[in-house]
């Protein structure tokens, strides 16, 4: 382990010579910081410089094979206000002891975000190598992968399974109006959006687990399951029948649904006519007196995971959590928070095909201005913070070949069912690194 008083930590910091702007800068980032020594690395020799950035981290690897570590800076990284010499050393202490593959100072892109504790964070992918730490288990992995069109960032995202990030951040790119490896950054202000981007997804994760887990407590009696029945409003258009006999064949024998068919809202605009179409269908619910009801795309089908004991269960406990709806499952998200072992916190949550919707959230539907660019996935998924979806999940979209509310869909042959599959294995990744790093936790004491 070590120590905040007596260890020091190796800085490899890429510089190109020819670059004393950014040498001047870096030298100074490290000045009167006693817990790190200094050393400048000019960049492997290469034309093309995100090629020369892969090259170089491996060098600085091969040549430090026995630390077990090495700390590598890009000579735009800036400390931002956080860095703390104490907290540091907290952090990479606990990262050796949940044997973390890298570590990062801060990302300007992230994928997959999971709170280990206070100050450090799991990821799935990331961008941004301007402050990294690699740790001598992936060194070999890191000598033996070749540079291919991918940028470093990427490489090492694929090859550290246990990836790390410090936030508060404690490290940015500054700006100087060029980049010699990412082209894209040389936009005005273009990597400060990014990190700022970046930060928010983090303080919107941090928000999400607070509000959620507050008081840890959930429902554990569930006797009255049985006499649920939940309204269920069915969208089909009378000419898409194939779409009909397929949608009663999903719901054959399920008691715990009332089905009721609705007929939807044609428009040449398919979006359009699905939001008017729901719209309709929160106005029968209001006039029903429903407390709760499920709304069906007629393209929807039941996952393996489908019960009746799962689907009421999660129903009623995200009732108690103030949830305004509930998704049976999605074809794509930005970020993810696990709020239970089988429910999802996401924004946005994208596929409307199964969704419970709560009472509290009925007027705010039909309340909420709408034109003829609406999409409802994503409307419904800005109207609120209170959106959860089933994991694993119960429902996805069947492929018909053609689709009434997205014409792109067309294009692609099980397109929709490719993407349903790959959300579900993002959120798979995500809930194994929570289990996985909660063991290590254990573990390590």
């Amino acid at each position: 382990m070590y120590s905040l008083y007596m260890e020091k930590i190796i800085v490899h910091a890429i510089n190109l010579p020819k670059r004393k702007d950014r040498r001047k800068h870096i030298i100074k980032q490290f000045l009167n910081r006693e817990e790190f020594e200094l050393k400048i690395v000019a960049p492997a020799v290469d034309e093309n410089g995100a090629r020369s950035l892969w090259q170089t981290i491996k060098l600085i690897v091969r040549n430090n094979l026995e630390s077990d570590f090495v700390m590598i800076c890009e000579d735009d990284h800036k400390f931002t206000p956080q860095y703390s010499k104490k907290e540091l050393f907290i952090l990479l202490n606990t990262a050796i002891k949940i044997k973390a593959d890298l570590l990062s100072g801060g990302v300007s892109w992230v994928d997959g975000i999971l709170k280990v504790r206070d100050g450090l964070y799991w990821v799935d992918q990331f961008s941004g190598t301007q402050f990294i730490i690699i740790f001598k288990k992936i060194y070999l992995k890191v000598l033996q992968t070749e540079f291919d069109k991918e940028p470093a960032d990427t490489i090492l995202s694929t090859l550290a399974k246990n990836k790390l990030v410090i936030f508060p951040f404690i490290s940015i790119q500054k700006e100087f109006g060029y980049s010699d490896v990412t082209l894209f950054n040389n936009n005005k202000d273009r990597v400060k959006r990014l990190f700022l981007q970046s930060y928010q997804n983090f303080e919107i994760l941090n928000h999400v687990s607070k509000y959620y887990l507050r008081d840890g407590k959930y429902i554990e009696s569930y006797t009255e399951l049985d006499n649920i029945t939940i309204p269920t409003y069915i969208i089909n258009l009378p000419e898409r029948k194939d779409r009909l006999i397929h949608i009663k064949q999903q719901f054959l024998n399920r008691q715990e649904f009332d089905i009721r068919i609705v007929t939807g809202c044609k428009n040449k605009i398919g979006s359009f006519g699905l939001w008017k179409s729901i719209r309709k269908i929160i106005k029968l619910a209001i006039k029903n007196n429903d407390d709760v009801i499920l709304i069906v795309k007629d393209d929807h089908c039941f996952t393996k995971h489908y019960s009746k004991e799962y689907f009421l269960k999660n129903v009623v406990e995200a009732h108690h959590q103030n949830t305004d709806y509930l998704s049976g499952g999605t074809s794509g998200f930005g970020i993810a928070v696990q709020i239970t072992e089988n429910r999802f916190w996401l924004h946005p949550c994208l596929a409307t095909q199964f969704i419970v919707v709560y009472k509290k959230f009925f007027s705010k539907i039909l309340e909420e201005p709408y034109d003829k660019t609406v999409i409802a996935d994503l409307k419904l998924s800005d109207m609120t913070s209170n959106k959860m979806t089933f994991f694993p999940f119960i429902s996805f979209q069947k492929d018909f070949g053609y689709s009434d509310i997205t014409p792109a869909n067309n294009k692609f042959s099980s397109g929709v069912g490719n993407m349903f599959s790959t959300a579900q294995k993002r959120l798979t990744k995500i809930k194994g690194a929570r289990e996985k790093i909660q063991l290590l936790s254990e573990s390590s004491g």
